[in-house]
């Protein structure tokens, strides 16, 4: 059998004519379908093509259940101990009459590339700062145009924070409990918020200096924060000294296969080249030239000799396959527990991202927690696709965003369904990220700029405050959280209640307008309510349980 083929109708004669080969699917090579350190092997049938599957992992017989099932197939998953890449299986499958071996007579053995991501990232909470808005803490270094601290924000209004700013204001982000911090671009650049970067050797002289920038990341270190660099690699700002030559000497410039250019000479109104946000101060790199990819990954490097724990890799949701695996190959050879976090939420497959940051959940948040425009039962069914064609790796460590960088969720809703939200963000897998302000109810944010940080307390929503720090102690101290496993334990379209497992912890959220008395399928024996105290006992497998309108509880078994 050749390596590289695993289409079923290539390698399999028809061995009975009730069950078609062709019908079904494994890949040996694609972490999808055998990935080893979560014990996960997957079968992919036409949908009504088989009744019953079971995969033979070196002797021993497992049963495999079918998981999932859309338009596209019936995936059949076997989850047992993890096992290695010396590994051999075959799979037996039935349609209730004939059954059939595959393959025929050989065995498979897992052929994807290891993937491995950082054990310090997984599950880990972040908080995320754009430096302009957190704290002015040196006037000697502010823009010479600035807004009053407070000021309404529009796009490309300073408010003159800075890194001494942080560092005067770290003991409030310690006290959150956060394991993370997500530093938003700080490279020299024109705008407040620096994603149109000019220079990539230093840091924008209104935040401070390299070294400073240094202290700073020494600072987080020592209070056991680790910390993610932002870096817009996708484009550049239209100032960047590379595209102004392009733009001064058309073809004749070195450079002009740098940029996605359509037509020359360079025009702004309308842009002749592709722009991110299709905006032309952001004119778009070529990822796919090689000149491009080296100079990036040479920056990042540059970067990581600093002490940045790792990297969001934005800001285009489309990036070439070869320029990822080029990045990974690179650093993680030189850095193998550095995190690279990406904006293009494709490329996890051990040669690409860690991870990265999932606009589709955010948007299922709004839909549901929001604006009500989803049932629990969509909502759910969402939630499992955007998890299960994600390798459990990448699901550790994907960013969980509430607030993005065009807006703040508080604006979205009220706070009684925030209450709820946060509670839903903090317990379910992969990496919550609090934006800066989100802890105290900041509300003003428009598109690129979420404002200046509210630091008088009487402006500050104090419940919500202590609130989320209660989450997360909780997200921290509960080990099943940070797993990338979850059960679904109840759903009711008509109450909007919806409740799931975390392996022994339990999240039950009310987003109704009236109190609910909810069943769960449960262990028999004792669980904890960790926010009230409260001792509920399951019996009969089932826990039984009152929940308050726009409220969650959290539980705990056998404490």
């Amino acid at each position: 059998m050749r390596d590289s083929v695993f289409i079923m109708t290539l390698i399999l004669p028809q061995i009975l004519a009730a069950l078609d080969p062709s019908a079904i699917t494994h890949n040996p090579s694609n972490i999808f379908y055998v990935n080893p350190p979560y014990g996960l092997v997957r079968l992919k049938a036409q949908p009504g093509t088989i009744t019953e599957a079971q995969c033979i992992v070196n002797e021993q017989v497992h049963a495999m259940n079918l998981l999932y099932s859309d338009e596209n197939g019936d995936f059949f998953v076997m989850a047992r101990l993890p096992f290695d890449t010396t590994a051999s299986y075959y799979f037996m499958v039935q349609d209730g009459t004939d059954s059939l071996r595959i393959p025929e007579s050989q065995m498979y053995t897992p052929r994807a590339v290891p993937f491995n991501v950082p054990d310090w990232a997984c599950g880990v909470v972040y908080y995320s700062i754009f430096t302009d808005g957190f704290f002015n803490g040196d006037i000697s270094n502010d823009p010479e145009q600035k807004a009053l601290w407070g000021t309404p924000p529009r796009e490309g209004l300073h408010f003159g924070g800075d890194f001494r700013g942080i560092l005067r204001k770290i003991s409030h982000i310690e006290s959150l409990g956060v394991g993370a911090v997500l530093l938003q671009p700080v490279l020299p650049s024109p705008s407040n918020h620096k994603f149109d970067p000019g220079v990539y050797n230093i840091v924008d002289p209104a935040f401070g200096d390299t070294v400073l920038f240094k202290q700073l990341i020494e600072e987080f270190h020592a209070r056991n924060i680790s910390v993610v660099l932002s870096m817009p690699v996708t484009h550049t700002g239209a100032a960047f000294p590379i595209f102004a030559d392009i733009v001064k000497k058309g073809r004749d410039s070195k450079y002009v296969n740098w940029y996605r250019i359509n037509t020359l000479p360079i025009t702004t109104a309308p842009p002749s080249y592709e722009c991110w946000r299709q905006d032309p101060r952001f004119p778009k790199l070529d990822l796919s030239n090689n000149q491009v990819v080296n100079f990036v990954i040479g920056y990042i490097d540059y970067w990581r000799r600093f002490g940045v724990d790792g990297f969001y890799i934005g800001e285009d949701t489309d990036m070439p396959a070869s320029f990822v695996t080029n990045l990974r190959s690179y650093i993680k050879s030189k850095y193998d527990d550095c995190l690279l976090i990406g904006s293009d939420p494709r490329h996890f497959s051990g040669r690409g991202f860690d991870g990265s940051e999932l606009t589709t959940f955010n948007n299922l948040i709004i839909a549901f927690f929001c604006k009500n425009s989803i049932t629990a039962s969509e909502f759910d069914r969402a939630l499992n696709r955007l998890l299960f064609f994600k390798p459990p790796q990448a699901n550790r460590v994907n960013l969980l965003s509430a607030s993005t960088v065009n807006m703040r969720i508080a604006a979205q809703s009220s706070p009684d369904i925030l209450r709820n939200l946060y509670a839903f963000l903090l317990t379910y897998p992969g990496s919550p990220v609090i934006m800066y302000g989100d802890e105290v109810g900041m509300t003003q944010g428009t598109s690129l700029n979420l404002g200046s940080f509210p630091w008088n307390e009487q402006a500050q929503d104090r419940a919500q405050l202590e609130e989320i720090k209660t989450l997360i102690n909780i997200h921290n101290t509960h080990s099943q959280i940070a797993s990338p496993t979850v059960y679904t334990l109840y759903i009711n379209d008509i109450t909007r209640v919806y409740a799931y497992d975390r392996g022994g912890f339990i999240t039950v959220l009310n987003n109704g307008s009236n109190g609910s008395f909810v069943e769960l399928p449960a262990w028999d024996g004792t669980y904890l309510d960790v926010v009230s105290g409260d001792t509920l006992v399951a019996y009969s497998q089932a826990l039984r349980l009152s929940v308050e309108p726009r409220s969650y509880r959290l539980l705990k078994r056998g404490f």
